[in-house]
This record gives structure tokens, sequence and C-alpha cells, in this order.
């Protein structure tokens, strides 16, 4: 049974933390409020997208641990356009989901004192940190190098996770940040905490016989074309596959796409069916990951692509990797964390700051040969994603970096409440 329930209907008693309800009668009526005050919890998650498909992409958060299934409800806002979607959709049965409304977070069914995560940098979050009596944290979903990672409504929350320097420096010279704000905890390095686990997927070894090139393109995104980092344009990313396939000697692709890939702009799930079509004429055993794709995508390829492979995330029996390409997008610190070789298909003027000699080592701009950096990179590889692994992630306190993501979850709470960059503050 999915376990969904209006809180707006609900009303609970906020007991501070550390402190006990009062002492109750042994009726019903008494037997009821004490298990409402047991209930709210002290930590939950808000959730607020026009797709309901954003609850698969912040799924991994709680397989991991990032996000407590136990103890970490999902409050998911609820919208005319959610409650449609719900008709056709299921949500994951294993999570605690709770529609809320929005306005200023007065119903949420969150202790007094509690910590609220946030995984999306949506408008209504404007309301919600306006209620004091939480702590509003943001930590959005992964890390990414796209402009739209680094938004100056990021100031509005009492503290901001992020993976390491990269981001830090980002949001420095973004301007949105300041030395201080870092140097008294209001960033907090949480290292590849809240960057997904993909562990269907690992890098290729000497004993594995069909390793494949995964090809991982994001979405359009929102926005002008300088917000368009996808290579499904102009089928751009397809043929540094087929390159790569041939330069490699390699005859398996698997193709991810972003779950929004089309969503925006119709005419890109038309290049992304040509793309698949090129793959196969030119001789590659090509399947695509349908888990997540958007549904727009999912009919496209099974009414336009006949006989189409598909392959289903498997964690017992992972797919060997020999090459990942991915844009510019979080997929980056994804294949970082499972330690998985890959180039970014780039253009020259989406080249973050800092990222220079990385990307001159391990990206394919629109004007080379691929063969030429692809064997360059591959030459010093380890090298390469060591460094670029250094600058992607870092940590607050260096024992974060060897404990579970639950453990570091727990870690970031009792940190965000002993409130080290707003006591100094106020001090001031």
């Amino acid at each position: 049974m999915l376990d969904v329930r209006d809180t707006n209907k609900v009303q609970t008693q906020h007991v501070p933390e550390g402190e006990l309800p009062e002492a109750v009668s042994e009726d019903r009526s008494a037997n009821i409020a004490l298990r409402d005050v047991e209930a709210v919890p002290d930590q939950a998650v808000y959730l607020d997208s026009p797709v309901l498909s954003a609850v698969n992409q912040i799924r991994p958060f709680f397989e991991s641990g990032a996000y407590g299934k136990s103890d970490t409800p999902l409050l998911l806002r609820q919208r005319a356009l959610i409650r449609m979607q719900r008709l056709f959709s299921r949500l994951p049965s294993d999570l605690d989901v709770r529609p809320v409304k929005g306005g200023g977070a007065t119903q949420f069914p969150l202790r007094k004192g509690g910590v609220l995560f946030y995984p999306f940098n949506s408008q209504s979050n404007l309301q919600t940190v306006t209620n004091r009596g939480f702590r509003h944290v943001l930590t959005l979903h992964g890390e990414s190098n796209k402009g739209a990672s680094v938004r100056p409504a990021s100031r509005m929350y009492d503290d901001v996770s992020i993976a390491g320097p990269l981001a830090r420096d980002r949001y420095l010279d973004a301007g949105i940040f300041t030395s201080a704000d870092v140097d008294q905890g209001r960033l907090v390095m949480m290292g590849d905490t809240f960057v997904q686990s993909m562990p269907w997927i690992k890098p290729a070894r000497i004993t594995d016989t069909a390793p494949v090139i995964f090809y991982s393109p994001t979405s359009e995104g929102y926005g002008s074309d300088a917000d368009n980092y996808s290579s499904v344009v102009g089928l751009r990313g397809f043929m540094v596959v087929l390159k790569a396939a041939r330069s490699l000697d390699l005859h398996r692709v698997a193709v991810k796409p972003h779950p929004y890939l089309g969503m925006l702009r119709p005419a890109m799930v038309r290049e992304f069916f040509s793309g698949i079509r090129l793959l196969r004429r030119s001789g590659l055993q090509v399947s695509v990951l349908m888990r997540h794709a958007s549904m727009q995508l999912k009919f496209g390829c099974f009414t336009q692509l006949s006989r189409l492979n598909t392959i289903v995330e498997d964690d017992s029996a992972p797919m060997a990797v020999a090459l990942a390409l991915c844009d510019i997008s979080g997929m980056e610190a994804i294949l970082l964390k499972q330690r998985i070789r890959q180039m970014v298909l780039a253009r020259e003027d989406a080249v973050p700051n800092g990222m220079e000699a990385i990307y001159a080592r391990k990206c394919i701009m629109p004007h080379q040969d691929p063969e030429t950096p692809l064997l360059d990179y591959l030459d010093g590889a380890d090298e390469t994603d060591t460094a670029h692994r250094k600058m992607v992630f870092g940590w607050r306190n260096p024992e974060l970096e060897g404990m579970s993501a639950s453990s570091a979850r727990r870690w970031l709470i009792d940190y965000v409440r002993n409130d080290p960059f707003w006591s100094q503050a106020q001090a001031i």
C-alpha cells in the first residue's frame, strides 16, 4: 500500500526537540494524540515540481540513505497538474509521500526545530522558508556545471549543501555567497552524499567480454539556446558515439536519456529517434534505458523504433562501461562517483570557470574530430579523473569522506542545528 497522507487535514502537536509529550489518559482519544505526536518527524524533504517524475529523480537519495526512507517523509506539493498525473502514474510504494499545500509551511508535519531539505530550487520555496520554526537546507539533487545550478535564490536557505570546491567557487564567482559565508560554514561541503549512485553500472575490466559505450544526453533545459547543453541537437552526440565505438572497436551502446528530454522541445524527441536509427544502421547493438524517460519519449520509442532493445537497471548484475559520454550535466559527478571513465561533450562558450585545464583533457568540442581527444584522454585517464574528482568532491569534516550517506545526513542535521553560521552572524 502506498503511504500517502493528506497532512493538511491532520492537526499535530509540535514537540520541541528533546522534550516529551505530556502524560495522557488511557482513553482512545489520548492514545491517538500520543501517536500523532510520535509520528511528527524531525526531518523531511519538500518537493514542488510540475512533473510527477521528479519523485523518481530524487528516489535514489532515499535508496542510498541521503534521505531516510523510514524517518524522512517526502512532502509533495499538491498542484492540479500533479493530481492529474497521479491518475496515470504511480508513486513509489516504499516512500512515505505526504501531499501538502503551499504557503508558509504552517501545516507541514515537521517538528519545531526540524530540518527541511530542498532537492529543487522551486518558486514556492520562497514561501516555505518563511517558517522560522524549521531549519531550511538546500541540497539540490546532484552536482552540475550547468548555469541553472547557481541561482541567487540559494541565499534564502539557512544552509546550502554543496559537493565540494567546484560548487563553492561557482557560488563565489557568481557573487551569490561571500568568502565570509564560506569561512563561517553556511556552505557545507558534503562530498558525494547528494550525488546519485548508479550501482547498475560499473567500470569495465579486462575480463568483461562485452563492455558498452554509455551515452547519457541531457535535456534541452529551460530558457534560451545558451541553456541547452544537450548533444542530441544536430545528432552531435550520436556521431561522437559512432566514432568512439569504431576507434575502440566496441559494438554495444547503452543510451540513457534525461527524464525531461523533449518535454519542452518536442523536436528533440525526433532527433533522438534519428540518432538511435543512425547507430543501428551503422551495425551497433543499441539499447535504451527507458525506466525514467518521459512519457513522450517512451511512447515514441515503441511506436517509431521497431524491435528496440531496452535495458532494466539491475544492481545485482551491473553493466560494464568501457567509456561514458555525457553532456555538461549532473552525470559528470555521477560517473566520477562510480569511477567510470568519461568524456564530456561541451561547447567552447560553456566551459565552466576553473575547469579549463580539466576540460582540455577530457572534453570533445564541436569542431574536433572525436578520435584525437578520445585517445589523448584515455592515455592519461586515471590522472585526469583523479584531478577532476578532487575539484568536484570535498568535505566540511574529514570524517565525512568515510561515512555512509545515512550517517552523513545525520551529521548534517546535527551541524545545522548547532547553527555555526547564524550564531556567529547574530553575535556580530
